[in-house]
């Protein structure tokens, strides 16, 4: 049974039907199928999970999650190092990752490896007429706001889930006198025309028209909702924010650290098992390395193969978590700067390109090739597939380049002569990926095209950096996006005319009518057979992006801790900061 309640079947089966993991009802009803019980014992597994993908080359990383035996221990501190502060505090407009993320909750939740949909904030979802555009949510019932000011610990209701979903969808945008293309994530709720509280637990949603994606939609990591009286507190001082997550603020000091405490009436039972979860700010990768090795953090992310290799050495018991993430690096061309509005142009750089080389060099075997999308959704083409492609093909890599010089001339740019651009990305958290994929890209395109003018340009921070992206002020930034729990939604956001993160304003009516259609339409073969058109033509006849990768996830978790498995997956994503609840000691 699920923990939250039981649902009816209704006609919103179509659309729960088309959840990223494609596996129709089956095991999508369920929170927390295929998981382990807060104070349940492990089985025994692998004290050391071990990579399992190929040689390099985008091999498929399979998913390894070793299963940390012993009883879960309650209390504790966990320490979880950040590179940077969070300098965004509105989850609406953040870029990336913000303080909700660990003080509040989205609506509903992707199992972690296939994404089919599971209750969570909301506890059933259905498609309420024939038309296909009134959606009616309930709500948990046991859902309390932390305990401080203005909130008081009060219940969350239908009132707060629908003032999310409408703002979400930027329906606030003039009111409040912030930009409509700051709400990157309206997307998520696209169509959405009202959100309404029929009642204190039942929402009823009005669209402008079908939307297929919008309950996934609900899923993606970076829509947590907020009590509706943040607008009027302010989204600029972390320490005034209260949320209905498993952990509540206690300080935030710029580059230095965030700390947390339990929330006792948090709504899934039995959770959070920490009494602490801390985020202490250390800028200096070899200084994060040297903290998880003494003890005083329990999680290191973003490892490369070297680095492993080091820690084992150290820390033999430490657990390593490894899958193909969500998160896919990526160049993207902005439409202001007119030759990359010619598609010979956008074409010739992805010839040119050597992904293979790029990819390799920083992150060693295990990423994953990855056309317009990212490989975990059921209607992607799978990495085999992509590395076959003209451009990602290493072994036609000398072809390639010889048609991309033919493109550069026919644009009227022989050898690159009238090129010039710079790469924008933020600088704040030191030697990033974005800084090496730049560094490297430009000495690939120099080597082909001789008359190239390209420069990195880091910006100070990930703020000033998310502004003028928004904005689409850049000839081209490096990035990582990290992909919405639904193929249209994801395609729709990043390619759509005027896409919440169309940041390079890209657009084609082609594309929008492909997406419109795929939007509305309920029936799975047939969306699917729309999204293999979307990749078919996103390399002939479109290449808006420059996609580099799927990314490897390699995580390191002490031996004494239990549970990261539950969270393991390419769905999960900032699962580092939103999961931290389901983790525990376990006792010696």
């Amino acid at each position: 049974m699920s923990e939250l309640g039981t649902q009816t079947v209704t006609r919103r089966t179509v659309l729960r039907g088309l959840g990223t993991g494609a596996l129709g009802l089956a095991g999508a009803a369920l929170l927390g199928c295929g998981a382990k019980p807060a104070g349940g014992g492990a089985p025994a597994a692998s004290s050391q999970g071990q990579e399992q993908g190929g040689k390099g080359n985008g091999a498929w990383l399979p998913l390894v999650a070793p299963v940390v035996q012993g009883k879960p221990k309650n209390g504790g501190t966990f320490n979880y190092a950040a590179t940077a502060s969070f300098l965004q505090h509105d989850p609406g407009t953040a870029l990336a990752g913000n303080v909700w993320h660990v003080i509040g909750e989205k609506g509903l939740e992707p199992d972690p490896q296939t994404a089919s949909i599971r209750p969570h904030v909301l506890t059933s979802w259905e498609v309420a007429d024939p038309s296909g555009t009134t959606l009616i949510f309930k709500v948990a019932p046991n859902l309390f706001t932390h305990n401080m000011a203005p909130f008081n610990g009060r219940q969350f209701t239908a009132e707060d889930v629908a003032w999310n979903m409408e703002r979400i969808g930027g329906l606030y945008a003039e009111k409040l006198k912030i930009p409509l293309s700051a709400f990157q994530r309206a997307s998520m709720v696209g169509n959405i025309q009202k959100a309404v509280a029929v009642d204190p637990l039942t929402v009823k949603v009005t669209l402008s028209k079908p939307n297929s994606s919008f309950f996934n939609g609900l899923m993606d990591t970076r829509v947590p909702f907020a009590p509706k009286e943040m607008d009027d507190v302010g989204w600029t001082d972390p320490m005034k924010m209260g949320g209905i997550g498993p952990y509540q603020i206690t300080s935030s000091i710029k580059d230095q650290a965030m700390t947390f405490k339990k929330f006792d009436k948090y709504f899934r039972p039995g959770e959070p098992h920490f009494d602490n979860y801390n985020i202490p700010i250390v800028p200096d990768r070899t200084a994060t390395i040297a903290a998880f090795l003494s003890g005083q953090n329990q999680l290191i992310t973003n490892l490369v193969p070297t680095e492993i290799d080091s820690i084992r050495k150290v820390k033999p018991d430490s657990q390593l978590y490894s899958w193909i993430d969500s998160n896919w690096n990526h160049f993207r061309p902005g439409m202001a700067y007119e030759p990359f509005r010619d598609f010979r142009v956008r074409k010739a750089i992805s010839l040119a390109m050597d992904r293979n080389a790029l990819s390799d060099a920083y992150y060693g075997p295990g990423w994953g090739y990855q056309s317009s999308m990212c490989p975990g959704y059921p209607e992607a083409w799978r990495p085999e597939k992509v590395k076959a492609l003209p451009g990602y093909n290493p072994d036609t890599k000398a072809a390639d380049r010889a048609e991309a010089q033919k493109l550069m001339t026919a644009a009227g740019y022989p050898n690159g002569k009238g090129l010039d651009w710079d790469i924008i990305f933020t600088a704040s958290t030191g030697s990033s990926v974005a800084n090496d994929d730049s560094t490297r890209f430009i000495a690939q395109m120099q080597s082909q095209f001789s008359d190239i003018k390209i420069v990195i340009k880091p910006l100070p921070d990930s703020a000033t950096f998310a502004t003028q992206q928004a904005a689409g002020k850049f000839k081209m930034v490096a990035y990582t996006i990290t992909a919405a729990p639904d193929a249209v939604v994801e395609m729709t956001s990043q390619y759509y005319t005027g896409g919440s993160r169309n940041y390079g304003q890209f657009t084609d009516k082609n594309v929008d009518a492909l997406l419109d259609k795929a939007q509305v339409e309920l029936n799975r073969d047939a969306r699917t057979k729309l999204m293999d058109d979307f990749q078919g033509k996103f390399e002939t006849d479109w290449m808006p992006m420059y996609v580099l990768r799927a990314n490897p996830a390699r995580h390191f978790i002490p031996g004494n801790v239990g549970g990261y498995d539950t969270v393991a997956g390419t769905w999960y994503g900032y699962s580092y900061y939103t999961k931290a609840s389901r983790w525990f000691y376990v006792e010696a």
